[in-house]
């Protein structure tokens, strides 16, 4: 890894620091969330761990390797403690093999969901916390060439707490899971060409569970 990369993995947690420390003192009561305010728009930043693929009746794997993830939120207000959300992630990172091809390479992944739910706000001024759930889709795109991407259902579950700073400026602080349910005998990370094609791996039927720590600027309108 090069010294650009180690620094940037670093700043999502960087990033949470700081916005915890600050918040406090932006805070004052005068700025609780303003009820005239029907949506919410928060660019998040966050760092995913976890995620593997098992070879269906074979010792092979696939794993993701933890790294950043930027991702965007549009919120809904339903009535006053309640939110739609659609929710959309991206995680840029790299999958390790490990027994299907010679010397167990390490390939490109991006992974995006695709999600719809809802946010419950518990009461609260200028500090609310909540809770999240989300479904719909993951997406696995693997940087290969002529390689098809794979699209199974997914599911979220997150809360957290939001820090409004002003009427229409807070920060959304949370801790997510996202959990993808492969289908039994999947093949995955398949390929063609004039040649032929082929799969890497047949999947076992698994759920991927990945973490994920993240935090976003909440504008208002």
């Amino acid at each position: 890894m090069s010294k650009l990369d180690s620094t940037i993995s670093l700043s999502p947690c960087m990033f949470v620091l700081i916005v915890a420390t600050a918040m406090p003192c932006l805070s004052t009561p005068a700025a609780a969330q303003d009820k005239s305010f029907k949506y919410e728009l928060a660019p998040i930043v966050g760092f995913r761990t976890g995620g593997s693929f098992d070879e269906d009746g074979g010792p092979g794997e696939i794993e993701l390797e933890d790294s950043n993830a930027l991702g965007l939120m549009f919120n809904i207000k339903a009535h006053a403690n309640g939110q739609y959300e659609f929710l959309y992630s991206r995680q840029s990172t790299d999958a390790r093999t490990e027994g299907f091809l010679v010397n167990d390479p390490t390939i490109d992944m991006d992974v995006e969901n695709f999600h719809i739910g809802g946010t419950y706000l518990f009461d609260g001024d200028n500090t609310r916390p909540f809770m999240a759930v989300t479904v719909g889709a993951t997406r696995f795109d693997p940087g290969l060439a002529d390689t098809s991407t794979e699209t199974f259902f997914s599911f979220s579950v997150g809360g957290g707490v939001q820090l409004n700073a002003t009427k229409r400026f807070g920060v959304r602080l949370e801790a997510r899971v996202f959990a993808t349910l492969v289908d039994d005998d999947t093949d995955f990370i398949c390929r063609s060409s004039p040649q032929g094609g082929g799969c890497l791996i047949q999947v076992d039927a698994t759920t991927v569970t990945q973490w994920e720590a993240r935090a976003g600027l909440v504008y208002r309108f």
